[in-house]
C-alpha cells in the first residue's frame, strides 16, 4: 500500500475511537496531511499510536470515518468480500426461522461507513451515502457476487442525504441480473412482495420485524388499525394473529395495491384498505372512539435534520393524541419514531404530552428498537434510531 496521509488527534480525542466509535470529528484533529474528499488516511493519537484507517472528507463536522483498525488492510474487493462474509455469519444467527430477508450491512455501525446492504432471498440491494464509500462501488458489487452468488444486485442510491457529501442523487439501477417485477421474500413464515427498484428505502422496512411479531401476539380477536401501512406488513401480521378486523391506511395508492397483493400471496382475504392522508383520515367522522382495539402508528421520519426536531415532536404529539383519543380502556397503541434525531427520552415525553392532551392515562407495555440485524453498538449511539413504544390505555 502506498504511503497514506496522516491525521493526528488532539489530547484524549482518541478515547471514543479506541472504544469503537467510527467517527473523527474536525474539532478533534491537531494535524492533517489530507486534502481530498474520499482520500484514505491513517489516524494517530496525540502520542503517535496508530488508531485506524478510514476515508477523509474536509467538508462538515465528520472528517474521517473509520474503515479498519488493521494498518495492513487493503481496501479492495477481497476486503469487502471478507467483511460481507463475516457480517453474514453474525447476522444469520440473529434472524428468526422462516426468514430470508435481513440487513447484511448497517453502515458505520457495521464498520462499513456510508454503506447499506439489505438481503431479500438471493437479491441484494445496496445504498451508498458518502463520498468516501462512493469510490468503492465496483468493489462492493464484485464482493457481493463472489460472496453470495446472487440472482440480482440493485443499487438504491436515490437518497437526498448524498447531496450533503456533494454527490448526485442517482436513479435506481440493476447492476447485475434482472428484476422484472416485485420479488418475494419471507419473514417469520409470512410472504411479502418487495419493490426493490421503485419502493421506499430498499423496498421494505426490515427494521420493524420485532414489533410486528409483538403485534401478532397481541391481536387475537382484536380490531386493528394500521396507519402509514405502506405495503401492509403490520396488517399481515395482524391477520395472521387472528385479528377480528384489520384496516390499512396509506396515502400511496401504489403501496395500498401491494397490500392487497401481499394478502393474496398468503392466501388471505384482502382487508379494508384506504388510500388517504393519515391526518385527514383521523380527522373524519368515519373513525370513532372504540372502533379499534389496537392502532399501529408508524409514520415516516418527521425529523431528517437537527433543525426539524421541534417541528417533528409537534407532529408526533398531534398524531399520537388523535390515536389515543380513539382508544378506550385496555386499547393499545403501537407508536413508532424512526427519526434518529429524536431521542427515546424526547419521544417518551412527547407521548406523555399526547396522552395528557387526549385525557388518557397509559402504561408502557414494551419498548422495542430496531431489529438486531440493524446493529446497535454501545459505542455508537448515533446508529440507534428506531423507537416503538407499546402503550395501553388504563
Amino acid at each position: 500500500m502506498p504511503d497514506l496521509s496522516k491525521i493526528s488527534l488532539k489530547p484524549k480525542k482518541d478515547v471514543p475511537v479506541v472504544s469503537g466509535h467510527p467517527w473523527i470529528f474536525s474539532n478533534g484533529i491537531a494535524k492533517c496531511e489530507a486534502s481530498n474528499i474520499g482520500e484514505i488516511v491513517e489516524v494517530f493519537s496525540e502520542g503517535g499510536e496508530y488508531i485506524g484507517t478510514g476515508y477523509f472528507n474536509p467538508q462538515g463536522s465528520i472528517s474521517v470515518r473509520i474503515l479498519s483498525r488493521n494498518r495492513d488492510e487493503i481496501f479492495d474487493c477481497k476486503f469487502f468480500e471478507k467483511r460481507f462474509r463475516e457480517l453474514d455469519d453474525a447476522k444469520r444467527n440473529l434472524i428468526p426461522d422462516n426468514t430470508n430477508a435481513y440487513r447484511l450491512c448497517y453502515a458505520d455501525a457495521d464498520m462499513l461507513p456510508g454503506l447499506i446492504v439489505d438481503k431479500y432471498g438471493d437479491v441484494f440491494v445496496f445504498q451508498i451515502h458518502t463520498a468516501g464509500m462512493d469510490k468503492f462501488r465496483e468493489e462492493i458489487i464484485s464482493a457481493l457476487k463472489n460472496a453470495f452468488k446472487p440472482s440480482a444486485i440493485v443499487e438504491r442510491s436515490d437518497i437526498e442525504i448524498r447531496k450533503q457529501e456533494g454527490l448526485k442523487v442517482l436513479e435506481p439501477v440493476v447492476h447485475f441480473g434482472k428484476i422484472n417485477e416485485e420479488i418475494i421474500f419471507e419473514e417469520n413464515g409470512i410472504k411479502f412482495y418487495s419493490d426493490v427498484v421503485g419502493g421506499q428505502k430498499t423496498g421494505f422496512f426490515l427494521d420493524q420485524r420485532d414489533a410486528r411479531k409483538k403485534l401478532l401476539e397481541l391481536c387475537k380477536d382484536k380490531k386493528v388499525l394500521n396507519l402509514f401501512c405502506y405495503t401492509g406488513a403490520f396488517s399481515l401480521y395482524a391477520a395472521k394473529g387472528d385479528a377480528k378486523k384489520v384496516v390499512s391506511v396509506d396515502i400511496s395508492k401504489t403501496a395500498t395495491e401491494l397490500v392487497k397483493k401481499n394478502f393474496e400471496l398468503n392466501g388471505l382475504e384482502a382487508v379494508e384498505i384506504v388510500a388517504a392522508d393519515v391526518f385527514d383520515f383521523l380527522s373524519t367522522e368515519k373513525v370513532k372512539p372504540g372502533d379499534f382495539d389496537i392502532i399501529v402508528c408508524d409514520p415516516p421520519a418527521f425529523a431528517k435534520s437537527g433543525g426539524n426536531v421541534q417541528k417533528a415532536l409537534k407532529a408526533y404529539m398531534d398524531l399520537n393524541r388523535k390515536c389515543l383519543a380513539l382508544l378506550k380502556k385496555d386499547g393499545i397503541l403501537f407508536s413508532s419514531s424512526c427519526s434518529g434525531r429524536v431521542s427515546i427520552d424526547d419521544f417518551r415525553n412527547t407521548l406523555k404530552i399526547a396522552a395528557g392532551s387526549a385525557k388518557k392515562d397509559v402504561r408502557v407495555l414494551s419498548t422495542i428498537g430496531q431489529a438486531p440485524d440493524h446493529t446497535d453498538k454501545l459505542s455508537f449511539p448515533e446508529g440507534r434510531y428506531l423507537k416503538t413504544l407499546i402503550l395501553q390505555v388504563l
